[in-house]
């Protein structure tokens, strides 16, 4: 079976009852993941099936109970390596400035797949944002948040990079 449908599956499986949060509670959380997959499956230059399968995976570990060892031991290291740095590490204990900039500093290191797969995670939740009816409070934040985490993506994909602009603007 094609790697990419097994680690679709398995998203589907980890996220499986899950409802999406920036005013879409009626929205399979599963949604994002595609949308996210099928954006940097069709990017130029073509990405690794790697690449891809991180894509449908980029937030199984913060919000499911699957574990960065069950996505090395079922995926590899390469995938596991992507959806790790994809991962926040601090909890929400921490405050909000101080995740992000966090954020931002392991963003800037990353490789060109995980900074993709950032890049159009950012798009698509900045576009169901505005397609919902998300506080406009946290709207802003996120706006303001993604414009700062552009420059750790700065690079990876200058259409991309116009769209987030234009999206967080």
């Amino acid at each position: 079976m094609n790697r990419i449908v097994e680690a679709a599956r398995y998203a589907e499986y980890a996220h499986r009852g899950q409802m999406r949060s920036h005013g879409h509670d009626d929205h399979p959380y599963i949604l994002h993941p595609m949308r996210v997959a099928g954006m940097v499956m069709v990017t130029e230059p073509i990405v690794s099936e790697e690449t891809v399968m991180a894509a449908w995976l980029h937030d199984i570990i913060e919000q499911t109970t699957v574990t960065l060892g069950d996505i090395c031991r079922e995926f590899g290291p390469t995938v596991g390596s992507i959806v790790e740095i994809l991962t926040p590490t601090l909890g929400t204990r921490v405050p909000r400035d101080v995740r992000m900039g966090v954020q931002r500093e392991l963003i800037a290191s990353a490789s060109w797949e995980a900074k993709l797969i950032k890049l159009a995670d950012r798009i698509d939740n900045l576009r169901e944002m505005y397609d919902s009816n998300v506080s406009h409070d946290f709207l802003k934040l996120y706006r303001k948040e993604s414009m700062q985490l552009r420059d750790a993506l700065e690079g990876t994909h200058h259409e991309w990079e116009v769209e987030l602009t234009r999206l967080a603007e």
